[in-house]
């Protein structure tokens, strides 16, 4: 199953596609021909030769967007889409680093992208990333939907068990009196108190108990397939601090 970094991925190379028409067009009605040259100035890290040799991906998308705001893009983009802008930029630097991110995360870089799309109009690009966004819900409401199902049996069968815990512990102390009180009425009291506090723990013991984790699962943030309640690659194991000898 595709990560939420694979996801964010995919997000920003749709974006790439549906607003380089836009960035063309407007690139080219404010530099003429030589718009290239324009865009070169803004990554000193390219090797010299064509004119054309530009990573067209999101990194260059946005970075020349921001570099030439105010002298392409100002007039047809307002300063929201300038934020969105920079937001994108700093996602796809995050993604870039092998970032951990959220399904808020892919959530918020989808949506974002949308609005710029819209925005240059690139209506068709912006509905096709309307089913991420769909998809993105749909495993955050059915893992709730699983995860408060899950919920509701455990409670139920945590009361059942209070429930029985509670008959026995009566049952068995009726019976001790019954049987034993009248005569021997302080082994009875005892065994009594014993009762009491034995279900009493198990009772404690039952409240106090966490939801667990049954079988494999799938994390919920890096998307993994786990087999323990917590996830060995989100939260690694603390290695024990080593012990500095003085030399």
């Amino acid at each position: 199953m595709a990560t939420e970094t694979d996801r964010i991925g995919l997000i920003l190379d749709r974006l790439t596609a549906g607003l380089f028409p836009f960035f063309e067009r407007e690139m080219t009605a404010t530099y003429g021909e030589h718009w290239l040259d324009q865009a070169r100035t803004s990554f000193r890290t390219l090797a010299p030769g064509r004119p054309d040799n530009v990573p067209w991906d999101a990194h260059a998308l946005l970075t020349v967007m921001w570099d030439h705001w105010n002298q392409v893009f100002r007039s047809h983009l307002s300063i929201f889409e300038r934020s969105l802008v920079s937001e994108l930029r700093e996602f796809r630097n995050r993604w870039a680093h092998q970032a951990t991110f959220t399904e808020d995360d892919s959530f918020r870089v989808c949506d974002s992208a949308q609005r710029l799309l819209r925005a240059a109009q690139a209506d068709e690009a912006a509905d096709a990333l309307e089913e991420i966004k769909i998809d993105v819900l749909r495993e955050r409401f059915g893992r709730k939907v699983n995860s408060d199902l899950a919920r509701i049996r455990f409670n139920r069968e945590r009361i059942s068990d209070i429930v029985l815990y509670t008959i026995c512990c009566l049952a068995i102390n009726t019976a001790a009196f019954m049987l034993f009180g009248s005569r021997n009425l302080l082994p009875a009291t005892l065994m009594a108190a014993f009762v009491f506090f034995t279900f009493g723990y198990f009772i404690f013991q039952r409240l106090n108990a966490a939801m667990p984790t049954y079988g494999v699962h799938e994390c919920q943030r890096c998307r993994r397939i786990v087999y323990t309640e917590l996830c060995p690659y989100c939260e690694p194991a603390q290695r024990p601090l080593e012990t500095i000898k003085p030399a």
